[in-house]
C-alpha cells in the first residue's frame, strides 16, 4: 500500500490493471508482424509475391483489427 500511496502523492498518473485479453493480443500483433516480415523477406529474396500471400497477411491484420475493437 505505501508504494502506491507514494507514487500517488508524487504526482504519478495510475492507470488501471489492463484486461488479461491485451497480452493475447499482443501475442497475436506479434504473430502477424512475423508473418509479415517473413513474406516481406520472402519476396524481397524471389523479386514478387504471390497473390494469396498478400491476402492472407491482409487477412492477419484484420483479425488483429477486430481483437482490437473487441477488447476496447
Amino acid at each position: 500500500m505505501e508504494p502506491f500511496l507514494r507514487q500517488l502523492l508524487l504526482g504519478v498518473e495510475l492507470r488501471p490493471k489492463p484486461p488479461d485479453c491485451y497480452a493475447a493480443l499482443l501475442r497475436e500483433l506479434s504473430a502477424i508482424g512475423n508473418n509479415v516480415n517473413q513474406i516481406a523477406h520472402w519476396a524481397n529474396a524471389r523479386g514478387s509475391t504471390a497473390q494469396a500471400e498478400i491476402h492472407e497477411a491482409a487477412a492477419l491484420v484484420k483479425q488483429a483489427y477486430r481483437l482490437i475493437l473487441e477488447t476496447l
